[in-house]
């Protein structure tokens, strides 16, 4: 048990998303920070990227990273397609569609983190969810049972394309 300082979250900035998150390299980070404060028995910390003196990553690189991944995903915002618009954006996670053919089908556009693949990678799926209104605390709850069925891992240059094919024109 101990308390770690300055960790890095997101908001989904949702009125149906009360909750933060915690980007999934930070919690990486996180669990190795943890595992140095259980092998030094200390019970406090400061969240960094650095790893005994020496950087893991580039900080400036993976803020930069980070900074675009949210500006893509935000930009989705109040988006609508032909057969589909967008419900709720996780800044620089996901990216939910509901269709506007069946009341129950939507879609995910999820980030991926790779770090053996070069680029930035998303799953796009597609789920049926049936309760009235999308939440994402009980998304991620419901999903961990397997609803979720994965058309494809597409990049991010191919993002666009791949949601005018699938769900038409945006205006």
């Amino acid at each position: 048990m101990g308390h770690i300082e300055n960790v890095p979250i997101y908001h989904c900035r949702s009125k149906n998303c009360q909750e933060f998150t915690l980007p999934s390299i930070a919690a990486r980070r996180l669990d190795d920070i943890a595992e140095e404060m259980e092998t030094t028995q200390a019970t406090e910390a400061v969240y960094t990227w650095i790893v005994h003196g020496e950087q893991s990553l580039d900080p400036l690189q993976l803020a930069n990273d980070q900074t675009n991944l949210q500006a893509f995903t935000l930009q989705f915002g109040g988006r609508e397609y032909a057969d589909a618009h967008v419900v709720l954006i996780v800044p620089g996670h996901a990216i939910f569609f509901h269709s506007t053919l069946e009341e129950t089908e939507y879609y995910l556009l999820r980030y991926e983190e790779d770090i053996r693949t070069e680029g930035i990678w998303f799953s796009f799926l597609k789920f049926y969810y049936e309760e009235p209104e999308l939440d994402y605390e009980d998304f991620l709850e419901w999903s961990e049972d397997g609803h979720l069925k994965e058309i494809g891992r597409i990049t991010l240059d191919e993002v666009e394309d791949t949601l005018i094919d699938e769900f038409g024109e945006w205006t």
